[in-house]
């Protein structure tokens, strides 16, 4: 089931943040700095019970047998080179490993476009890391395409790594 977060989701919310990352980027990012994220499940649980009360943006969760197993946070996009009333951003999403390839994903993005969508943006963005190969297959077959210029480079547990902005035009 997808459906709007609560903040009683956070703890769900952070865990698969936490979960998703140490799965995800396994072989991006340094293996003691994924471990040390777990440490980080606290502070990102009262984060995020903080950012769904406050509605900063729209989260959904995907929910099975009572328990988050993946989420989507959306809203007006942060990037000072869009023009922001026109472009909305997925800001994340993240599904649990054992629920890869089930769907779960796909109904969390559609869910997260349509609130996009229905909140008026002709541009939807994402950032992406561009060796995250599982992640930049599942948006281009959501239509996504890489624009053009628009990479940038973050640092994460002292690793330099490219991300790419992906866009999706109505």
């Amino acid at each position: 089931m997808i459906r709007d977060a609560r903040s009683s989701d956070a703890n769900g919310i952070a865990s698969v943040h936490v979960s998703s990352w140490q799965q995800a980027y396994l072989d991006l990012m340094p293996a003691d700095f994924l471990a040390s994220l777990t440490a980080t499940l606290p502070k990102r649980e009262a984060a995020w019970a903080r950012a769904i009360e406050s509605k900063a943006s729209d989260v959904f969760v995907s929910e099975v047998d009572g328990k988050v197993t993946g989420w989507i946070s959306v809203g007006p996009c942060r990037d000072e080179d869009k023009a922001c009333a026109e472009a909305g951003e997925v800001m994340a999403i993240y599904v649990l490993a054992e629920y890869w390839g089930k769907g779960i994903g796909a109904k969390l993005w559609a869910s997260g476009f349509k609130r996009l969508v229905d909140q008026g943006y002709k541009v939807i963005t994402l950032w992406v890391l561009a060796e995250n190969h599982r992640a930049v297959r599942f948006y281009q077959g959501l239509g996504g395409r890489e624009e053009l210029g628009s990479r940038r480079t973050l640092v994460r547990g002292g690793v330099s790594l490219e991300e790419v902005r992906y866009v999706w035009e109505r």
